[in-house]
């Protein structure tokens, strides 16, 4: 029941935020015009696809990078294949069943792998994401720090709000992968054994621990992150030129990662009208784009990422599927 409650709750919100942004027939049919123009503009539509099965690609690398650290092996073109089906349940997922649950279910049903040093890996998949956001975007915040007198004052408390978020996410990150190692975390555990003792939080003490364990893996993973981060934020940037907009690349560098956090939210289906409200109110301070292009690019942007969901559906289609049983112990996307 209270699965049931929060799908329809999702459903509800994308409805009316989508209601909110489409009401006008004459947006509409601007914003239609517009999304048209990317089979006008195909170099452009194309380069944005490539963009995202560039950064599918690259997750796919730190992913890999994270199972040796857990000493699971495992070659690079089954990561990459599961990487891939993992977004067609990320972009068609209503319930428990998202990108991570199938991640760790193929892997563990495939090869016999246990589970909990797959659900670490994907754990610290999501850290080391964390890490290379926060650099990413407190890199283009410095960047253009001389613009943020010129922007209204609620792009200003958002941009700086989100400054303080990424700050504290980064330092939560650090002091944990310093703070977390088995002999510390094991003294801390007498002294408080009822909180300590929790094993959901025993877990996290594990995966941060070995991002200090395997240092250099967690080097390159942040790497990857930077660079699969880039990849897929160009993807919305060449959508803002295939529906016949422009835009300076560094400031929709520094508009994304508030894009992406917010669309990531369980509050929507896929992010749809959250991603789009987010992008036409940042996109549009920042740059001058006019309204209409950025609810566009917006759209296009996420269509992009549908085709390679698509993809990835096919190739789970075509090949060998899990028993999605046990999903409650699984990790959702």
């Amino acid at each position: 029941m209270k699965k049931a409650v929060l799908i329809l709750l999702k459903l509800a919100i994308t409805t009316g935020l989508l209601w909110t942004i489409f009401r006008e027939p004459a947006f509409r049919a601007a914003i239609l015009q517009h999304v048209g123009s990317m089979f006008t503009h195909w170099p452009w539509t194309l380069a944005g696809l490539a963009c995202v099965g560039t950064s599918t690609w690259l997750s796919a690398q730190r992913w890999h990078v994270l199972l040796k650290g857990q000493q699971q092996e495992v070659s690079n073109a089954e990561v990459v294949r599961v990487t891939f089906v993992s977004n067609f349940f990320n972009i068609t997922s209503l319930g428990v069943v998202g990108g991570d649950a199938y991640r760790v279910l193929a892997l563990k049903q495939r090869y016999g792998f246990k589970r909990l040093p797959l659900m670490v890996s994907v754990m610290l998949d999501h850290m080391l994401g964390m890490v290379g956001l926060s650099l990413l975007f407190l890199t283009c915040r410095f960047i253009f720090s001389d613009q943020l007198s010129s922007l209204s004052p609620e792009v200003r408390a958002i941009l700086e709000g989100f400054e303080l978020f990424m700050f504290g996410s980064l330092l939560l990150v650090i002091v944990s992968a310093i703070s977390f190692t088995p002999r510390l975390y094991n003294w801390g555990e007498k002294q408080w054994p009822r909180m300590l003792g929790y094993a959901p939080l025993k877990n996290f003490a594990t995966a941060c621990d070995a991002l200090l364990r395997d240092w250099r893996g967690s080097l390159f993973g942040t790497f990857l992150s930077m660079a699969l981060f880039i990849a897929h934020f160009l993807s919305f940037y060449c959508a803002i030129y295939a529906v016949g907009g422009t835009a300076p690349v560094m400031e929709v560098l520094a508009a994304m990662p508030i894009v992406d956090t917010v669309a990531g939210l369980p509050f929507s289906v896929s992010g749809l009208g959250v991603r789009e409200k987010t992008f036409e109110t940042l996109i549009h301070a920042l740059t001058g784009l006019p309204q209409t292009l950025a609810v566009s690019a917006s759209l296009v942007g996420w269509l992009m990422g549908v085709v390679w969901g698509l993809i990835g559906g096919l190739i789970f289609i075509s090949g060998v599927r899990p028993n999605f049983v046990d999903l409650e112990e699984m990790p959702t996307s």
